[in-house]
């Protein structure tokens, strides 16, 4: 667990210093009199390559391993935090922050894959879960840190200062991958990847046990950018003001930290699935409720329920996808639930702001609601008679045996059968 923990820390590192630029970039821009809609194609430059390049990063990682890929990673993200540094604003204008945003969204896809691939390699089934419960503890802290010491170095220094802290992060990241490189696989499974490299990512869904993990992933991920978009808006529908709809929000990401906090002690009760259903559909029936008040105290409790619920969703799926996808293809499956992830998030926030602004933002929450809780029944139904053989044969002998046990308690019972058994002794 010592290596994982390693692990955990140089890839908290560089997702701080991803965060921090995505946060300062945004703020640059704005300070320096770009229209919101520019806003808008910086952040979803961060996530376009990703969307288109993500299965292919998972094939590359799964055939050499994550040593280039990672070391390619911290490379790209330090670049991109030295980009408005070396060319700024005044002299070169806007264009240094889209091959900022390039830069980083494509640098950091490398390190999420490479690293989740890692961590599922190095644990086992019953600590996989654990093991991606740091993972989610430690992005939890540095995606709420990095924008914290970005936006006082732009309030005491300047931006550039700012940038030049995201960059300490990425360089302190990848320092720590680098010391410990050496000891690190140089493929998860070379053989069965080769083997492997003619198949098509997509094939991975004509398996029922790993498409029921990618869509569920998809689902959450739909849900988890639906409360980052729209419970801003639903606030400003009904009076809240800026205060109350940003303690909404952080009462989601502190409810989110703290799920799992207890995800160790939670996973040693339940099993993975049993998690992911009860999250899906507790987080569709909350979206139901969500329109129908306007009390600010249930609107709190409502937005602490969907974050302890959404909170506890990242861990398990990625446990599971180790768990049923083949050997050689987990970095490709890892690479399709990133690629659904940025998808989500570079196109959601059109349709839900498109629906939000046509019918009011209840019906982004109805729809998403539904959806939710539709899909949890409908993978619950498909997990449920998707057993594993030795759980079927276990489960099947253990029928076996109540029925037998019932049946000789009605045969001694039974007159008859006890009549005869008198006459055959006499």
């Amino acid at each position: 667990m010592t290596k994982i923990l390693k692990i955990v820390a140089f890839m908290a590192l560089l997702h701080c210093g991803f965060t921090s630029s995505r946060v300062i970039s945004t703020l640059y821009a704005l300070h320096y009199g770009q229209p919101a809609w520019m806003v808008g194609v910086i952040l979803s430059t961060y996530a376009a390559i990703p969307v288109l390049i993500s299965i292919h990063v998972g094939k590359f990682i799964d055939k050499i391993g994550v040593r280039i890929p990672i070391t390619v990673s911290f490379l790209m993200i330090s670049a991109a935090c030295l980009m408005p540094i070396l060319f700024p604003y005044e002299q070169f204008g806007f264009w240094p922050i889209i091959v900022t945003s390039l830069l980083a969204g494509t640098g950091f896809v490398f390190t999420l894959i490479s690293g989740q691939g890692l961590i599922g390699h190095l644990s086992n089934n019953k600590n996989r879960a654990t093991a991606f419960t740091y993972q989610s503890i430690a992005f939890s802290i540095s995606g709420s840190t990095g924008p914290v010491v970005a936006g006082y170095l732009i309030d005491h220094g300047s931006y550039y200062w700012a940038f030049g802290g995201a960059l300490t992060f990425a360089l302190l990241g990848g320092g720590i991958f680098l010391l410990q490189a050496r000891g690190l696989p140089s493929a998860f499974n070379k053989s069965q990847a080769k083997d492997n490299r003619h198949h098509s990512a997509f094939e991975l869904f004509k398996d029922e046990k790993v498409r029921n993990v990618l869509l569920a992933s998809a689902f959450v991920s739909m849900a988890w950018d639906l409360q980052a978009f729209m419970i801003p808006v639903y606030g400003t529908e009904i009076g809240l003001d800026a205060v109350a709809i940003g303690w909404l929000l952080s009462t989601f990401s502190i409810c989110t930290f703290a799920v799992r906090v207890f995800m160790p002690i939670l996973s040693q009760m339940f099993k993975e699935w049993s998690i992911i259903i009860f999250v899906m559909i507790s987080a569709g029936l909350t979206y139901i409720v969500f329109p129908f008040t306007t009390s600010l105290t249930l609107l709190f409790l409502l937005c602490g329920w969907l974050g302890a619920s959404l909170g506890a969703s990242q861990p398990n799926v990625l446990s599971l996808l180790h768990q049923v996808t083949p050997d050689g293809r987990v970095g490709e499956a890892i690479g399709i639930r990133t690629m659904l992830m940025n998808a989500s998030h570079a196109i959601l926030p059109l349709l839900f702001g498109f629906g939000g602004s046509v019918i009011g933002a209840a019906s982004a929450f109805w729809a998403t609601g539904a959806l939710m809780v539709g899909a949890g029944a409908k993978i619950g139904y498909s997990v449920r008679n998707m057993r594993d053989p030795a759980e079927k044969l276990v489960e099947d002998k253990a029928i076996e045996q109540e029925e037998n046990i019932d049946f000789k308690k009605k045969m001694t019972n039974n007159p008859v059968v006890i009549a005869r058994g008198v006459t055959s002794i006499k």
